[in-house]
């Protein structure tokens, strides 16, 4: 159960995004400064939950896919002359998390409700999205790697299937947090060093109400986070 009062959608997002720019801030500009990449851990898991919150709630969900696969080609292509080719930054990992939770969705439904057929083909789609994203992982450097974009997966797993016939599972917001602390763990796990303090998101998301209320612009996020890129590597270079 969400919290009476507390921090809305967007409010954390806007959390997320502070502590993002103060995070690249640090990659980028003040390497030696630890305790800003510190900070900048409070941005992915917050990203991560809201990402899993967009797929289930979306009335169009071709739309949402299609907008994080824009912002990760616009930006991949804008700032190809300052990175690696093979760096695919953080709207790529959520980009494919958004992929492997609609293929979960979709083998979920069928397994309720498809015939033997749409099972297997479900589950055929399920294995090929993933296969799909663990291959690009393992050939490109992908933020936060597998494990990321696995991580707005595992917040999934509380509320796909509800509904269906047969599921008894109520959605729960406590399981939600408790399914972005797996993830995060296996993000530790696999990376350390600072990535401990990402858990210290968790608090700032108990204190989530569940409320949208369009403080900013729909599209906002998606122009944001290429600008304030735009605006670090020019401080850098010039």
């Amino acid at each position: 159960m969400y919290v009476n009062k507390g921090l809305s959608n967007d409010k954390l997002k806007i959390v997320a995004l502070v502590t993002m720019v103060i995070d690249h801030i640090g990659a980028y500009l003040l390497p030696n400064v630890i305790f800003l990449r510190i900070i900048g851990r409070i941005s992915f898991p917050i990203f991560a939950f809201m990402v899993a919150e967009g797929c289930r709630y979306t009335k169009n969900k071709k739309r949402y896919l299609l907008n994080m696969a824009v912002l990760s080609a616009v930006t991949y292509l804008l700032f190809y002359p300052v990175s690696s080719s093979k760096f695919l930054r953080i709207p790529f990992t959520f980009t494919f998390s958004v992929v492997l939770i609609y293929a979960l969705q979709n083998f979920s439904l069928k397994w309720h409700n498809g015939s033997t057929t749409e099972k297997i083909i479900s589950l055929a789609i399920l294995l090929s999205a993933f296969s799909a994203v663990a291959v690009i992982c393992y050939n490109f450097k992908v933020d936060y790697g597998l494990y990321g974009c696995l991580v707005p997966v595992y917040i999934s797993f509380v509320w796909i299937g509800n509904g269906m016939p047969g599921s008894k599972r109520k959605n729960s917001f406590k399981e939600a947090l408790f399914m972005l602390a797996i993830g995060l763990l296996c993000v530790y796990m696999k990376y350390g060093g600072v990535q401990i303090y990402s858990f210290f998101a968790i608090p700032l998301l108990c204190t989530y109400n569940g409320k949208r209320e369009n403080i900013l612009p729909k599209y906002f996020f998606y122009i944001f986070y290429p600008l304030h890129l735009a605006v670090i590597f020019a401080v850098k270079y010039l």
